[in-house]
C-alpha cells in the first residue's frame, strides 16, 4: 500500500489574555489530519504547563491564565511552503 503523501499548510493559533487577542502564523506539513495537528499544537503552545483538557466554554485550552485556540489551517502548495518557511516558524 502506498503512503499518503505529505500536504502543506499554514495555520493560525489564537491565544487570548484578557481583551487582547494574539494570533500567530505558522508552517506544517503532514500526511495526516491537519486539524488534528493544529491542535496539538495549540494544546502544547506554552509547553508542559497547557491542560490537556480541551475547554469547550473557551474553544481550545487554558495555560497560565491564558486561552490556547487552534483557529484555522489552509492547504497551500509546496512552492508557496518554501518560500514562506524563510519567514514563518516551521512547527
Amino acid at each position: 500500500m502506498k503512503k499518503p503523501k505529505a500536504k502543506y499548510y499554514i495555520a493560525t493559533i489564537r491565544e487570548t489574555n484578557g481583551s487582547l487577542e494574539y494570533d500567530t502564523k505558522y508552517l506544517f506539513k503532514t500526511a495526516k489530519c491537519p486539524i488534528e495537528y493544529n491542535d496539538l499544537v495549540a494544546r502544547t503552545w506554552r509547553g508542559g504547563s497547557v491542560n490537556d483538557v480541551r475547554d469547550e466554554s473557551v474553544m481550545g485550552y487554558w495555560s497560565d491564565g491564558n486561552t490556547i485556540q487552534a483557529e484555522e489551517e489552509n492547504e497551500i502548495p509546496e512552492t508557496d511552503f518554501k518560500v514562506l518557511k524563510k519567514y514563518l516558524s516551521v512547527l
